[in-house]
């Protein structure tokens, strides 16, 4: 069965990483008059980088890199409209194959063997225990995405080999995204280097808001929570289950875009602007306003190269309906080889269904969605549903498999109120990451004004400070980022 990388190889927030990156970090600049020497560099530390998870992976990510550059190499210069055609398949089959080997083989040789049981026969099929690349979903998206934009014609094309595996391999985002377009990246690892620093206060600003999100927030919800209660839900009673999916929801806002703002942080130390993948999600008024702020580069590379290639919502009703489940079903797949997440995909899927006919019908009737103007008891009510709605959503995204989750289910509605206890800095937490989530912003411009005015020489006080304050405040055991088994 697949299975994932250890959670001690090189990752953010970890003094390992930082013993990588300072040397990597002054280096880049020092080649900066030699843009080629630099790129080489870059592209030997990313690789680096990716092989301290599994040196024998490395040669998985080099051979996508090498398929995926030729076939858009040859739907850049085919003529022939059929010819261009194929590689883009070729590129997305190779894709997505690997991905399916590596990560769904299990799942799916546990379902064909469980169907031909009822039939009494075996399927035949092995059990392997096959490794989990870190990071493999996210590069085959990426993949998929440059060939497909080479083949619609507005993709950027690398100008070289080295350019493109680079493009692929850039350690700040390789393992978890934010997932990257042709365009989004390669026109900066191609131009010179910048003079300096392009944004020092944010890119420290960043920094120091990951760390405090991953290593503070995050990890204290996970160990002094969450892992106990999605672990064992049949010992806590139906208000500390509820609290539990409460820490989660903020516990994987936390993990995500704590990683999401290092790594953007990490890539303006190095001159490169990398897209954002959050927007105050939680302040989403609608299941649709969630996905718009939610992992923004997965949902855009979702509507663009699943739903509108379907058809979107220009067809029948129905179409559309279908259309938006089969997005949300590749969603949940995505996250894994498991029907609980076909579940929370579905759950999703037709929350979205629900509020297209919602829409329609207004359209229907004349009137425009956007013009209307809700009182403030009306948004109250919205943000209310649509934050429930994650919120009991991800019981089935965290349990370990379904059983544990109807599990969880049962107790939360068995309207039990003691149990083990909750311990009152876990609410505190939450609040804290919630209002992170609606006041972050104003706090990371108040941090980057501070740093601004902060004299050269004592902006390295701020630096310690941070860092001492992240040191302080951080539980015993630091969890590992959630999103790496994805």
């Amino acid at each position: 069965m697949a299975r994932p990388l250890p959670a001690d190889a090189l990752q953010f927030a970890t003094l390992p990483f930082v013993a990588f990156f300072l040397p990597v970090l002054g280096l880049a600049w020092a080649t900066r008059p030699w843009p080629t020497a630099r790129k080489v560099f870059l592209l030997v530390a990313s690789y680096w980088f990716y092989a301290g998870w599994d040196v024998r992976l490395l040669t998985l990510i080099v051979s996508m890199s090498l398929v995926t550059w030729l076939a858009g190499e040859f739907v850049s210069t085919a003529t022939r409209p059929a010819v261009r055609r194929f590689w883009m398949w070729a590129a997305i089959a190779v894709n997505v194959g690997t991905l399916g080997w590596f990560k769904y083989y299990s799942f799916f040789r546990d379902n064909v063997e469980a169907l031909a049981q009822l039939f009494g026969v075996t399927s035949g099929l092995p059990i392997l225990e096959i490794l989990l690349p870190v990071g493999i979903s996210y590069t085959t998206f990426q993949c998929m995405a440059y060939v497909i934009d080479l083949h619609r014609g507005y993709g950027v094309r690398a100008k070289s080999l080295l350019d493109f595996l680079l493009f692929i391999a850039f350690f700040p985002q390789v393992l978890i995204g934010p997932i990257c377009r042709s365009r989004d990246l390669l026109p900066q690892l191609e131009a010179p280097a910048p003079a300096g620093m392009p944004d020092l206060s944010r890119a420290v600003s960043l920094i120091s808001s990951g760390l405090f999100k991953k290593v503070v927030l995050s990890s204290y919800l996970a160990t002094h929570l969450v892992e106990d209660a999605f672990n064992a839900p049949e010992a806590y009673s139906s208000v500390e289950l509820l609290t539990a999916a409460y820490a989660y929801t903020i516990q994987i806002y936390c993990d995500f875009s704590g990683y999401t703002d290092m790594a953007l942080g990490i890539g303006l130390l190095m001159g490169v602007y990398l897209p954002d993948n959050f927007n105050q999600p939680y302040r989403a008024q609608s299941i649709a306003e969630f996905w718009r702020r939610w992992h923004m580069t997965f949902s855009n590379w979702l509507r663009d190269y699943v739903f509108l290639p379907l058809g979107g919502s220009w067809g029948s009703q129905p179409r559309t309906w279908f259309n938006l489940m089969m997005v949300m079903w590749v969603t949940g797949i995505w996250h894994g080889a498991a029907w609980k997440y076909m579940v929370w995909g579905s759950i999703h899927g037709v929350a979205l269904v629900a509020y297209k006919v919602v829409q329609d019908r207004r359209k229907a009737r004349g009137i425009d969605p956007k013009s209307l103007s809700f009182p403030a008891w009306y948004r109250a009510l919205a943000w209310l549903y649509t934050f429930h709605l994650v919120v009991l959503a991800r019981i089935f995204f965290r349990s370990t498999d379904m059983e544990v989750a109807w599990t969880y289910w049962g107790r939360l509605l068995g309207m039990t109120v003691w149990g083990h206890g909750t311990e009152w800095l876990v609410y505190v937490v939450i609040a804290i990451g919630l209002g992170l989530n609606f006041w972050g912003q104003h706090v990371r411009r108040w941090f980057i004004d501070l740093h601004e005015r902060a004299p050269v020489l004592a902006r390295p006080l701020i630096w310690a400070a941070v860092a001492t304050l992240v040191l302080v405040l951080q539980p015993a055991d630091v969890a590992p980022f959630i999103y790496f088994k994805f």
